[in-house]
């Protein structure tokens, strides 16, 4: 079925549609662009970790406004990421414990309020992320977790497709420190 519309000069028609009509087909298009972005976003963890990774903080970060609202009351710890990417952060040898305590609590508070699967699963790596450099950095575990726990955490998300390499490296050397530590 063809429909022709006829324009006015000025521009300012509905073609023919009601309010309710129209309201239903922006209702349409909205849940077609929505359902179009988790898609993509569902598909490509891979992409989001690196973007994750990659971005200045401020930025567009999804980590950002977590540790906004995690650290409020710790203003001197945000400041320190500011003009940072979480890679730099993870991998730099002057992060200190408080920075990567923020990032593992602001990971932590993403798997809970993070709208994809795909989110979830970049928060979970960014807070073991943390906990592992924590571990290899400073020989200090900043969770409650066992070293057993951890271990086999780092075990499963080593095992992941989409895991960038460089987390994947991270997480092994982590995951020695747990088994040395467990045996004991």
């Amino acid at each position: 079925m063809r429909l022709r519309f006829k324009m006015s000069s000025n521009r300012k028609t509905t073609f023919g549609l009601r309010l309710g009509q129209l309201a239903d087909l922006f209702a349409v298009a909205v849940k077609d662009q929505v359902s179009s972005d988790s898609e993509r976003v569902e598909e490509n963890p891979a992409k989001m970790l690196r973007d994750e990774l990659a971005e200045i903080m401020p930025g567009s970060s999804l980590l950002f406004p977590a540790v906004s609202e995690i650290s409020e009351n710790r203003q001197d710890s945000m400041t320190t990421l500011a003009g940072k990417s979480l890679q730099q952060v993870l991998f730099s040898p002057d992060s200190s414990i408080e920075q990567l305590k923020l990032i593992k609590e602001a990971g932590k508070h993403l798997t809970t309020t993070s709208v994809s699967e795909a989110e979830r699963a970049v928060a979970n790596t960014i807070y073991h992320a943390a906990i592992a450099r924590c571990l290899i950095l400073h020989n200090k575990k900043i969770t409650k977790h066992s070293f057993q726990k951890l271990d086999e955490s780092f075990a499963l998300l080593m095992e992941k497709d989409w895991m960038a390499g460089e987390l994947i490296e991270l997480f092994s050397d982590a995951r020695r420190i747990c088994q040395t530590m467990w045996s004991n």
